[in-house]
């Protein structure tokens, strides 16, 4: 049977675990001498390594033995002492062993716990890309399926398109699409339904609110929010302001929205709707979906924002130029070497979608590594470790993430 839980411990567990039982370090070498550290040497009864070349050598004045040694001399503690743990771990529960009782992991690999967590994630998701149709699964617009298990990744496109925001509704997903406009899909990525968005409205982001059992569409073109009812019909527009009416084109660059309570949170370009003339004022702002009033903005000073969520009650947002993930009071709690768009959470890991960086001029003296890669970054917030899922670059841009 193969061990799938990695015992790791601390130095009060080896106290817990080890009394009345010997202890045996199962790996010789660096680690077993810096654990004996923090053991009783009284109950240190041998020293364990798969290698014949260091089988019969003396180390911390015990003899290093062979696995043989372990089966014969049972009812004792094993502390697992090398980086490869998790095959360690696994050869133990072969042998019979059983894992947190008769072997852990020495405290002074914690430090890898979380490495050998990043790499043993087991997760779907789906991700839209932007990028114009292509008629090949591996690339182009479109929404994609990425199977994530232990270090190995794959991806496929399921579904043709020019793809934009995705959020859940109900049992299934609702994207936007710049031909076909709002269309919901299962999760066999059927279509169910569609829907042709306005003339020229460029729909973004897309959110679902089941307070107000309504479709929140973040359009580009209009700077305004399209309210839709569950069948897809448009109740309202909610502007951002009129200089769209006056210059006869967008000026804001609406992108996505959350809803909570009876406000909508919107991220923009700009605040202003100067960004046309260099000036990314970037901002959050909160409207009233009641009154249509705007109540001002949360968060000031973004440089191509997407992606406002509230997770675990707080407010998040990609400061999507920058490659900053901002969370909790807005504090900069990731930055990335790439334009970053597209944000999902699953109560552990942060994955964030990275696009090949056209802006890059813009970045010049904000950043010293700008990465033109694609793909799905998988973040730990707390440990700050990521891992890259890179995809091919003619997949170009990713918009949004949800998990299945």
């Amino acid at each position: 049977m193969i061990n799938e839980t990695i015992p790791f411990s601390s130095k009060k567990d080896i106290s817990r675990k080890s009394e009345n039982k010997k202890i045996i370090l199962f790996g010789a070498g660096n680690i077993a001498e810096k654990t004996s550290r923090i053991i009783d040497k009284k109950q240190l009864l041998a020293i364990v390594d798969n290698s014949a070349n260091l089988q019969g050598i003396t180390q911390l004045d015990v003899k290093v033995q062979d696995i043989e040694y372990l089966i014969k001399n049972k009812n004792n503690l094993i502390i697992i002492c090398t980086t490869s743990f998790r095959e360690v771990s696994n050869q133990l529960s072969q042998l019979g062993f059983v894992a947190d009782k008769d072997f852990i992991i020495s405290p002074l690999l914690n430090d890898l716990r979380i490495i050998d967590d990043m790499e043993s994630i087991n997760k779907e998701i789906i991700f839209s890309s932007g990028s114009p149709k292509q008629d090949n699964k591996s690339y182009g617009g479109g929404i994609y399926k990425m199977k994530i298990k232990g270090d190995e990744w794959t991806y496929e496109k399921m579904i043709n398109g020019n793809c934009y925001g995705i959020c859940a509704y109900e049992k299934n997903f609702v994207a936007i699409d710049s031909d076909i406009g709002i269309f919901e899909f299962d999760r066999s990525f059927n279509i169910v339904r569609s829907s042709i968005l306005p003339e020229k409205s460029r729909g973004h982001g897309v959110f679902y609110s089941s307070t107000f059992e309504r479709f929140f569409i973040t359009c580009s073109y209009l700077d305004a929010i399209l309210v839709l009812d569950k069948n897809f019909e448009i109740i309202e527009k909610i502007d951002i302001s009129k200089k769209n009416v006056f210059y006869d084109q967008p000026m804001h660059h609406c992108n996505d929205c959350y809803v909570s309570g009876n406000s909508i949170y919107v991220s923009m370009f700009s605040k202003t709707g100067n960004w046309k003339l260099d000036a990314f004022d970037g901002c959050i702002l909160e409207i009233d979906i009641s009154s249509k009033e705007i109540l001002g903005s949360i968060k000031d000073n973004l440089w191509m924002p997407h992606n406002v969520s509230i997770i675990d009650g707080s407010f998040y947002v990609l400061d999507s130029l920058k490659g900053d993930l901002l969370g909790n009071n807005f504090k900069i709690l990731g930055n990335f070497p790439a334009f970053t768009r597209g944000l999902a959470h699953d109560g552990s890991y942060f994955y964030i979608g990275q696009s090949r960086n056209r802006n890059y001029s813009k970045n010049i003296g904000l950043s010293n590594n700008i990465s033109i890669d694609a793909g799905i970054l998988i973040f730990d917030d707390y440990t700050k470790v990521s891992r890259f899922l890179q995809v091919s670059p003619r997949i170009s841009e990713i918009h949004s993430i949800e998990i299945l």
